[in-house]
């Protein structure tokens, strides 16, 4: 047993010495000096206390006298002792009194080194502190609760955000800081994470603090485990009130411009700069016809230029000039391939202080207001050419009533056969030409009123069928009336006079070459869409004259200024330039519309007139 003892007491990691009553070291195990690097012999017969530090020894001396005191009682004690190096080393210290005992007869000690220990736990000592400084002075708000959702711990800033002293929120559950609105939502999710295993989630709520104020938190929530069990859980959180206010006024701002922007009565829009079509309004996409704006975007500003050309302009505008804004007319294709007239202002934007990349633009459709600028400047030049008409017209009679009294007085004063009767004869036929002028000139700018009459429209078309035959000579003239008679509200003669130039106008075109004339009187039934082509009439039944001819057609910048007083093609023994714009005048005052269509194959004047409602039958 002894040998046994001995083997344990010299294979062991911690020292052991027997020491006497008084302190003298009667044995050391061989431990000693892998502890203290002194071997057991220089031990033996020694001062226990000859390497205990000087501030240690008073503890150790009375270890040493509490065993004496306290036979057979394990004391423990801690303190330093030098090794050889001269280094301290921390040691632990167990001493049991068996002095008493035969066998043994001394103070038995045990010791190990525990400076590891001691530098492990003063470093966990420092580590939990500086974690505590952490927590304790953080901005977040930390705090534990338990798997129940009762808080164990909060750290000051969760005390503070919240209002409430930390004892107070102790114990309380984490739902009764939520808003009650959100109570079900947060109970939901919560249970969920924890019944799913899910590690780490993220949930914002309305929590209400102690003096009722709503303040918005945004927290993290770890699960915490031991043996596979959730023991607790662990949360980081922040006032993310300001946060959510601005986020709550961004989305007010976006709301408001967002209505703005499709509450619009202008099209606005965003492209890229191949033409992709980033973003637009409804009154974009209804200006060009589309059914919706994802309509319109998915066709692009590629399909909505009818001149590729001008599109290219701007981009390359844009590129030369940065961000400018640039205010154009272009012309765009709506989806029913209908041109209209676009007043549009863009600009370029750039990303990032690069080049451009994207487009942002208003536009507007000025096709309307582009012809009611046309119409007004038309009806402002006819006016002023019709006040010149008026007074030439009257001074010019007057001239010709002079001319041609004096010719009238040399016929009767010459005999036929003499060369000065001829000569009048001549005045006098140059005369009457000045006064069928002038007559143009009267009917052109007359401005008394009118007394227009209910006219059968096929009636009196066909009433002029023999002298339109005379009046064209050689070539073939085909006139006909088809569907039921239209009647009409217009003076007597203007018909006539409508019918008289196009039938002349269409004769000069078609020349000594021959051809044929076609005159054809019916109703006619005009849709939305077919008003816009002549000239806005509204909606409804007109009567329409057609005169069709097999000339050369009118040559393409003569045709711009066709229903322009005093403008025309035809040699000056022939033409006036008045007849069309008679025969324009006319038809607007009547309230209809006059319009042609021309090619090398000939010309086709359309003019309509309103129909009047069918009497009530008896």
């Amino acid at each position: 047993m002894d040998v046994l003892f001995q083997a344990l007491v010299e294979h062991s990691a911690d020292a052991v010495v027997l020491v006497s009553a008084d302190g003298i070291v009667g044995y050391a195990s061989a431990s000693v000096a892998d502890l203290l690097g002194y071997a057991p012999a220089e031990r033996t017969g020694r001062s226990a206390f000859d390497h205990v530090h000087p501030e240690d020894e008073p503890r150790a001396r009375a270890l040493l006298a509490e065993v004496l005191r306290r036979p057979d009682t394990p004391i423990p004690a801690e303190y330093r002792v030098q090794h050889r190096d001269g280094s301290w080393r921390a040691i632990e210290a167990i001493a049991v009194n068996r002095l008493a005992e035969p066998q043994i007869g001394a103070i038995v000690i045990t010791y190990r080194d525990i400076g590891a220990r001691r530098r492990a736990e003063d470093a966990l000592r420092a580590s939990e502190e500086r974690l505590r400084h952490i927590v304790e002075h953080a901005q977040d708000l930390i705090y534990y609760c338990s798997p129940e959702g009762r808080f164990t711990y909060v750290n000051p800033a969760a005390a503070r955000v919240m209002k409430y002293d930390e004892s107070e929120l102790i114990g309380r559950h984490f739902l009764s800081l939520i808003r009650p609105d959100h109570h079900v939502a947060a109970g939901e999710h919560y249970a969920r994470q924890i019944l799913d295993g899910v590690p780490a989630t993220y949930f914002e709520f309305p929590a209400i603090t102690r003096t009722g104020e709503t303040v918005w938190i945004g927290q993290h929530v770890q699960l915490v485990y031991e043996h596979g069990c959730v023991v607790a859980i662990h949360a980081i959180a922040r006032d993310i009130t300001r946060q959510k206010t601005a986020e709550e006024e961004l989305r007010r701002s976006e709301a408001r411009y967002r209505s703005l922007i499709q509450g619009a009565a202008l099209g606005i829009y965003r492209a890229s700069l191949d033409g992709t079509i980033l973003d637009a309004n409804p009154a974009l996409a209804g200006m060009l016809g589309y059914d919706s704006v994802d309509d319109l975007m998915a066709h692009g500003m590629r399909e909505v230029y009818a001149n590729a050309a001008e599109r290219a302009a701007l981009i390359e505008h844009h590129r030369a000039h940065g961000s400018d804004t640039v205010s154009t007319d272009v012309q765009w294709r709506r989806k029913d391939q209908r041109l209209i007239m676009v007043r549009l202002t863009a600009r370029g934007v750039a990303a990032d202080q690069g080049p451009i990349s994207v487009f942002e633009g208003i536009a507007e459709d000025v096709t309307e207001r582009r012809v009611l600028e046309e119409r007004l400047r038309e009806a402002q030049k006819m006016e002023a050419i019709g006040r010149l008409a008026r007074g030439v017209a009257h001074d010019f009679n007057n001239v010709l009533a002079a001319i041609m009294g004096s010719a009238d007085l040399i016929l009767t004063q010459r005999p036929e056969g003499d060369p000065s009767h001829e000569e009048a004869q001549a005045i006098v036929r140059a005369a009457d030409r000045g006064a069928a002028l002038t007559r143009q000139l009267l009917a052109f700018s007359r401005r008394q009123a009118l007394q227009p009459e209910v006219l059968d429209f096929h009636g009196v078309v066909r009433g002029m069928e023999d002298m339109l035959v005379r009046l064209t000579g050689d070539v073939t003239l085909r006139l006909r009336t088809s569907g039921e008679p239209p009647q009409v509200r217009l003076e007597p003669g203007q018909i006539e006079q409508v019918l008289l130039n196009l039938v002349v106008n269409a004769r000069d075109a078609i020349g000594d070459r021959g051809g044929t004339i076609d005159v054809a009187a019916d109703t006619v039934e005009l849709g939305e869409r077919r008003t816009r082509d002549h000239q806005g009439l509204p909606p409804g039944a007109y009567a329409r004259l057609t005169v069709r001819d097999t000339g050369p057609g009118i040559a393409p910048d003569a045709q711009p200024y066709a229903f322009e007083p005093f403008f025309t093609t035809k040699g000056p023994a022939k033409g006036t330039g008045l007849g069309l714009s008679i025969v324009y005048g006319i038809a607007k005052e009547a309230g209809g519309s006059v319009t042609f269509t021309t090619s090398a194959q000939g010309t086709t004047f359309e003019v309509l007139f309103p129909k009047l409602p069918a009497p009530p039958t008896a």
